[in-house]
């Protein structure tokens, strides 16, 4: 008997009028197979070892009953899932293999319902030749802010020096000293309420190093010794360092679906080696709670959904729709080599491109609305000088 939990989950998606033949599909069992719902907070426990244990199972279960579906239910609440630095990720999906009728669902109570906090260090969930996996209505965050933000005090040639606003981390605290790449600063609009990203004269400006001066003050030494950046006294600055695990790394497979996901603190996922049907739809890439009353310029270090990578093999039949992404560290969504459609999105004040379709001139991008950042269409994925340049 199909369950309750995934009538629901069907009858939502066709509310929303636009779910394709395959959609369906995927979310009944043949009628010769069944579905299975096993609550992982009663059975195993909500911990990395325990949805590893879930996941073993599932696995074991696929090659005796390839076509049947396995609801992994997921209760409401905040859990900690403390992966460790030995481990690719804490979620692990490798080898995930359902017959081609099957799926594994990881079914959450709803996006501001379950709260699954990941270690910041890891790759949240990771996996190679995953196969036929959903993934729904859950919230994904880390336990740390990633991102750091402060005022101009003064600016002089290769240098800035910034006093870094209360409860935000230090640049140090965000600095990743095994990589020299992803670090940058940009302006924002001084709200405390809405930080806005200004968009003209404000090019990606990249940063080598950070200085104590004391009572929060840092100088911030540019890449560009010789730039005197365009920042006044009392300009906010947004501080990014990329650091630490993806929020899924995903590598070889086939049809993925993210449904109601929520990310904060790491927004970056990345699905390689030619990984095609992959579907997001009506997730969500946000800042998170103010501090002391501030808003955050950005959502995290990292961009969001990156399909494909510049030098991996063709990937085909992706959709991003219906979603919502603000405030990413990079590109808020990005195609490569890539065919599928980007449609229904909002995106707003994504650090880089809002939309990304890279060696993708087939890829359908339409009905979105860009604030403050651009879409690029272009052979290869060289940022322009300034991204103003992009904005019609």
């Amino acid at each position: 008997m199909i369950s309750r939990t995934l009538d629901s989950l069907t009858a939502r998606l066709l509310a929303m009028g636009q779910i394709g033949a395959a959609m369906l599909m995927a979310l009944s069992p043949p009628a010769d197979a069944e579905t299975l719902r096993w609550n992982v907070r009663e059975q195993y426990g909500i911990t990395a070892e325990g949805i590893k244990k879930a996941i073993d199972r599932a696995k074991r279960h696929f090659r005796k009953a390839p076509n049947d579906h396995i609801i992994l239910e997921f209760d409401e609440g905040r859990f900690h899932l403390r992966g460790n630095d030995s481990d690719h990720g804490t979620i692990d999906l490798s080898g995930v293999r359902p017959g081609p009728e099957g799926r594994l669902i990881f079914q959450g109570a709803g996006m501001e319902r379950t709260v699954l906090v990941f270690s910041d260090t890891i790759h949240a969930i990771s996996g190679r030749s995953v196969f036929r996996v959903t993934m729904a209505d859950m919230h994904m965050t880390r336990q740390n802010y990633t991102v750091s933000q402060g005022t101009v005090v003064e600016a002089g040639m290769g240098q800035v020096v910034l006093e870094i606003q209360d409860g935000f981390p230090s640049p140090a605290d965000i600095f990743n000293p095994e990589s020299d790449q992803g670090r940058y600063l940009r302006r924002y609009t001084n709200s405390k309420s809405d930080p806005k990203l200004v968009v003209k004269d404000n090019a990606q400006l990249a940063w080598t190093e950070a200085i104590p001066l004391g009572d929060k003050r840092w100088q911030i030494n540019l890449r560009k010794k010789n730039l005197k950046p365009n920042y006044s006294p009392g300009d906010l600055i947004g501080i990014k360092s990329k650091h630490g695990g993806q929020t899924y790394w995903l590598m070889g497979g086939s049809d993925f679906l993210f449904r109601s996901v929520k990310w904060t603190h790491k927004t970056r996922g990345v699905f390689r080696g030619g990984f095609d049907r992959i579907q997001i739809i009506d997730c969500v890439t946000d800042r998170a709670a103010p501090i002391a009353g501030q808003t955050p310029c950005l959502a995290s270090p990292g961009g969001g959904p990156q399909i494909g990578q510049p030098w991996d093999p063709p990937t085909t039949g992706n959709i991003v729709r219906d979603c919502r992404f603000i405030a990413s560290g990079d590109d808020a969504v990005a195609f490569f080599h890539a065919t599928g459609e980007i449609s229904g999105c909002y995106i707003q004040d994504a650090f880089a491109r809002g939309i990304l379709a890279s060696n993708s001139p087939k890829a359908v991008i339409k009905d979105n609305t860009l604030i403050r950042c651009p879409v690029q269409r272009s052979k290869d994925h060289a940022l322009p000088k300034d991204l103003s340049e992009l904005v019609e």
